[in-house]
């Protein structure tokens, strides 16, 4: 017995003209008109990444090298930064006196003025005589290492800043700071730290933007218009657990996550830099933000002993009293040296300090507290050498805030306040950076062109209102004008994105021209 089925009717696909237009206009009410700042936004952290990107990555690399670089030297210079106590003398510091540490030293190099003592502070470690050599760069002081139980000399090594940074620290610092390529190549780190904020807000802006809740919080709406919208739905569910997605997600996660990190890591480098850091301390000069100099002048009796020539040179004239105040010869500095430390340590001075002696015999010493690890103030006074009286305090408590924000904030980005966790963390966020900038590339290589995307740029290109055109200008001139790297680069951006945008215009309805030119040569063929 043969049974019969019936084929179920196909459905038709075509639909009546009216039930079209319902439809479209149904899909056109539910899909939200993205918002063309985000739009724009998110065109830039795509150019930003393309071209700022590099310069960001060496930065981070560089940064990360320089993290562990204080861990690094004490490595590495160990034997000129430590000795070992001889028996008997564990848990002393010096056995033997300053003056005689600095003599020891001066005599190794007997042509070089002392510039400023650093007196052994624990058990073990060496004392520092910095002298002035004019064979090395001029930033920098050749530096005695001292055992501070015989006077002997260890070693000697050019050393920089107030942290004495070695040749190795030094040379690691110059790669982040300029890539050893001098005044030009320091631009390159003022361009990525002008940026780094930009990105980690900017992503910050973009990562949310994707929250539906956000979207309908904030108004911003979806990225997809038109066809886009109508198959973008099905798409990304096709594709969510694509290469490319997961990408992106670990992307956004890491970025938001590292986002303190970069935003501490911008400003910080951005006060070190050339032109922003130049308007940086014009504006902290123009709202009297900085501290007065502590004092070091010593009263007309201290001079005068110190130089009895020195009244011959007044009555003669008060500018000639100045250009003829000897130096400091350097047995004083050596005789004065132990003066100084023990007054310091009896106004309250803690740790591994920085003695410099006066510039002239009619200024006394300065003594401050160094910065090193988990030292979070630095308080200074200055001294008479000669009698232990304290001509100044400046203790860091009086500082304004914002050269205490300041400090703290050039100690944490080198690393220094919090020792090894410090570091450590600073190379996590080091690395992070660089991942996301290569990120940023993997998910530009994999993404596949889309409607309103020219070479991998993402759309839509929504247009901008006169408003918001506005806020993009007082944005560029405010930011741009305090931050100019920051600025000329953006607005090169803007610039470009203008052009791509009307190119994709042009190429847009060309294709839509050759479309409806294929339709209708179809549509006449079924007729």
């Amino acid at each position: 017995m043969t049974l019969r089925q019936d084929r179920p009717a196909q459905a038709s696909t075509t639909m009546p003209a009216g039930a079209v237009d319902e439809t479209s206009a149904r899909n056109k009410r539910g899909a939200r008109k993205p918002n063309a700042l985000v739009a724009l936004l998110r065109r830039l952290h795509f150019y930003a990444g393309m071209f700022i990107g590099p310069f960001l990555l060496i930065a981070a690399i560089s940064g990360a090298l320089y993290a562990v670089a204080p861990t690094a030297e004490k490595l590495v210079y160990q034997d000129v930064l430590t000795v070992t106590p001889p028996p008997g003398s564990e848990g002393v510091t010096n056995t033997i006196s300053l003056e005689e540490q600095v003599t020891q030293a001066h005599e190794a190099f007997p042509d070089l003025d002392i510039a400023q003592v650093w007196p052994s502070s624990e058990p073990g470690e060496t004392t520092r005589v910095l002298l002035i050599d004019e064979t090395i760069d001029e930033a920098e002081l050749r530096s005695v290492f001292v055992n501070p139980y015989t006077g002997a000399v260890v070693g000697d090594e050019p050393s920089y800043s107030g942290l004495g940074e070695l040749p190795l620290r030094r040379w690691i610092s110059h790669l982040h700071e300029s890539m050893h390529l001098g005044p030009v190549g320091e631009l390159y780190s003022e361009l990525a730290a002008s940026w780094l904020w930009f990105f980690a807000l900017g992503g910050l802006v973009l990562w949310a933007s994707r929250n539906k809740k956000v979207q309908q919080l904030f108004g911003f709406g979806n990225a997809r218009t038109g066809k886009e919208a109508k198959n973008g739905g099905a798409k990304d569910a096709k594709n969510k657990g694509s290469g490319r997605r997961r990408l992106v997600n670990l992307h956004g996660v890491t970025g938001t996550w590292m986002l303190i990190g970069m935003l501490a890591l911008s400003v910080t480098g951005i006060t070190w830099s050339t032109y922003a850091g130049g308007n940086v301390n014009r504006t902290v000069e123009a709202l009297q933000w900085r501290a007065d100099p502590i004092t070091t002048e010593l009263s007309g009796e201290s001079a005068e002993a110190a130089d009895p020539h020195a009244e011959h040179a007044v009555h003669g004239g008060g500018a000639a009293s100045e250009a003829e105040a000897r130096a400091w010869t350097p047995e004083e500095i050596a005789e004065q040296s132990d003066q100084v430390l023990a007054t310091a340590r009896e106004e309250g001075l803690t740790g591994s300090l920085r003695m410099y002696p006066g510039e002239s015999v009619e200024h006394g010493w300065q003594a401050s507290e160094r910065w090193t690890e988990w030292r979070t103030t630095s308080d200074a006074i200055s001294v008479d050498g000669e009698t232990g009286e304290v001509i100044d305090r400046l203790p860091f408590s009086e500082l304004p805030l914002f050269s205490k924000l300041t400090s703290w904030g050039i100690y944490l980005h080198m690393g220094i306040m919090f020792g090894l966790p410090l570091q450590i963390l600073l190379l996590v966020t080091a690395l992070a950076i660089a991942g996301l900038v290569v990120l940023g590339y993997l998910i530009w290589w994999k993404r596949r062109p889309t409607p309103g995307a020219t070479a991998g740029i993402p759309g839509p290109r929504t247009k901008l209102s006169t408003k918001q055109w506005i806020i993009v200008a007082v944005f560029l001139v405010a930011v741009g004008g305090f931050l100019p790297l920051f600025g000329i680069s953006l607005a090169a951006m803007l610039l470009a994105d203008v052009l791509l945008s009307k190119r994709a215009g042009h190429t847009g309805h060309a294709a839509h021209a050759g479309h409806e030119t294929r339709r209708a040569a179809v549509d006449g063929a079924r007729a």
